[in-house]
């Protein structure tokens, strides 16, 4: 495993994003690129992929946070498959995973399904598979996003924003998920591959805003939160250097009227008041007052 933390790891954990929400649309939008590549599931093309329940039985107050069923035609047994989206370590989560287990045990029996569990851990730093407690053991299968999953194999599939957090992205990473985005045959699902993207936060989101703009993708970015966002920090930072520029020309401009004021029209009088705006502007005005000389003012 590489020590180099995800791309802008730090500021996602600082800042407040729905990873569970977006983790989980992304699944229900493709369930079957997901459950390949992120559940390590075997598929033909010939199944049937439905969306199971998440709630306990007897514990209204605690979900799964995804389930599928993937039934095989003309041969059994079921498939179910338990996802659940993990952004930190928790003391309790392993005992939760044990009682998920159990709840989805005593729903599918065993002759007839056969369970999986999977975790996903978006920032990575996840827990191993594995729980021994007494006489239980369970073992998932655990995926911390940043180093267990391929980006060229991301980038080749629906599920390419997530290549944003890989520790050894290609150098061409934000472009390519862009051109696999603007490829995306509906905008409800490019909402989605977008809003996910969005998560990675710092630079990487905003290159890859810059990437789809290029694309002519204004109007879908404008859909989106994090692509309004981004925009009206953008326009924000706009009016604030514009603001400071227009402070910058009236320093230049009330100098040069003072000098002409002073000493009247003269050849460098434009470079003159600029130079003296830019450096020490109240000290200038306080020599030009005190009878400084062009001389002493131009050395």
């Amino acid at each position: 495993m590489s020590d180099r933390k995800p791309p802008d790891a730090a500021d996602a954990r600082q800042v407040p994003r729905d990873f569970d929400g977006l983790y989980k649309a992304l699944l229900e939008t493709y369930p079957r690129d997901a459950l390949s590549l992120l559940c390590g599931a075997r598929l033909n093309g010939r199944e049937a992929i439905v969306d199971g329940p998440t709630e306990q039985p007897r514990q209204r107050s605690r979900q799964c946070d995804k389930v599928f069923l993937v039934h095989h035609l003309n041969r059994g047994p079921t498939d179910v498959y338990h996802i659940e989206i993990q952004l930190k370590r928790t003391e309790d989560f392993q005992e939760r995973m044990v009682a998920y287990w159990a709840s989805l045990a005593l729903k599918y029996r065993r002759l007839a399904y056969c369970i999986h569990q999977v975790v996903l851990w978006p920032l990575g730093g996840g827990l191993p598979g594995r729980f021994i407690r007494d006489q239980a053991q369970l073992e998932y299968r655990s995926i911390n996003v940043p180093d267990d999953l391929d980006p060229a194999t991301l980038l080749a599939s629906p599920l390419a924003p997530l290549a944003l957090w890989a520790q050894k992205p290609p150098p061409d990473l934000t472009e390519r998920v862009a051109d696999r985005i603007a490829e995306t045959d509906t905008i409800e699902e490019q909402l989605v591959q977008i809003e996910l993207g969005m998560l990675v936060g710092g630079s990487l989101a905003i290159q890859v805003v810059e990437a789809l703009r290029r694309r002519g993708m204004n109007d879908v970015l404008e859909q989106t939160t994090s692509g309004r966002e981004i925009a009206q920090r953008n326009l924000d930072q706009g009016r604030e250097q514009g603001r400071e520029q227009g402070v910058e020309q009236g320093h230049v401009d009330g100098m040069r009227a003072l000098l002409k004021a002073r000493f009247g029209e003269f050849g460098d009088l434009d470079d003159l008041a600029r130079r003296l705006a830019e450096h020490d502007h109240d000290g200038n005005i306080a020599r030009i007052v005190a009878g400084a000389t062009l001389a002493e003012l131009r050395s």
